[in-house]
């Protein structure tokens, strides 16, 4: 049974999509069609990062592009790309007392979850309300989706020069959430133009060069990508001990400097559950916890990613 049978419109689907989204807590909403990237902008930059060898280890962005480029693979018969904002923000990263840095997104439960669970109920909405069960999938930087191309096309944001989706309405500190969806909607008619203008500041704040030119960077020199998915036994251990920036998972430097951060909205609770306790942990604190403990502390934490391992490596640089 599609939406005609249901005798309800795509307009008022629509509509009730948007007030789910907003009574969940997301910062914007915008829609797509589905269409083949092959030739856009943005799928070009990806191409051209892959053939440049910038991916740096992560094999898995060389992976499916096919299905990165044409979300029809993902879903057959999808119709409508949903792009929805989940705000981070928390008033900046957590900070010990002996310095150690921790990027912002990174501060409590793992995002994947947390957005997730939300998706679902919008498709559960979309599904009562259509009549069509198992007619949608739901994405989180979890499969081979462009979300940023997606988020661009679907009018809720332009991609900075940090590489970075920035909206005009909620700022620059947004995860990005995707329901691909069988159900046709309205489509968002316009892009919001790039408003970077002739700002640099991202340029500048990187300290590691990763970033080299406008919307390029060079994922295997950045110290989110070193201080989180460069293997362990693979990380340059010859940096000098004095290294400043003393991030130990992730890096917000880029980040922080754009001028759109004071358009930020107030990130979900979810999102900064364990501030308080990852300020609290000193590099002595550190060097003295456990499997045990940090699996207790940090089950369902972006964490978990690196390992008690590798942050311990990222400490004693």
């Amino acid at each position: 049974m599609n939406s005609a049978e249901r005798n309800i419109s795509k307009e008022d689907l629509w509509k009730g999509i948007l007030k789910m989204s907003e009574e969940l807590g997301f910062a914007d909403c915008g829609c797509a069609a589905v269409v083949p990237l092959d030739g856009s902008r943005e799928a070009k930059r990806y191409l051209e990062a892959e053939e440049s060898g910038h991916f740096g280890k992560m094999e898995y962005l060389k992976r499916n592009v096919d299905k990165r480029m044409d979300p029809a693979l993902l879903l057959e018969g999808a119709k409508s790309v949903i792009v929805l904002l989940a705000p981070f923000s928390s008033g900046g990263c957590s900070l010990s007392s002996d310095g150690l840095k921790i990027s912002e997104y990174a501060l409590g439960q793992d995002y994947h979850i947390a957005i997730k669970e939300r998706l679902y109920k919008i498709v559960a909405f979309i599904e009562e309300a259509t009549g069509e069960r198992k007619s949608c999938r739901v994405f989180t930087d979890s499969a081979p989706v462009l979300e940023r191309a997606w988020a661009v096309r679907a009018g809720v944001g332009f991609i900075g020069k940090n590489n970075f989706l920035i909206s005009p309405k909620a700022g620059i500190k947004n995860f990005i959430g995707v329901i691909l969806t069988r159900s046709e909607l309205p489509y968002t008619d316009k892009t919001v133009p790039n408003g970077c203008g002739q700002c640099s500041r991202c340029l500048a704040a990187c300290s590691r060069k990763a970033l080299y030119e406008p919307f390029k960077v060079n994922a295997s020199k950045c110290l989110s990508y070193k201080t989180i998915e460069e293997p362990l036994e693979g990380a340059d251990k010859g940096r000098t001990k004095d290294f400043s920036e003393k991030w130990i998972f992730g890096c917000d430097d880029c980040m922080n400097a754009c001028p759109w951060n004071r358009f930020n909205k107030e990130g979900w609770k979810e999102f900064s559950s364990k501030k308080a306790l990852l300020k609290g942990l000193t590099r002595e604190k550190w060097e003295k916890m456990t499997e045990g403990d940090f699996k207790e502390m940090f089950t369902g934490s972006p964490l978990e990613r690196a390992g008690l391992d590798k942050i311990r490596q990222n400490i004693s640089r």
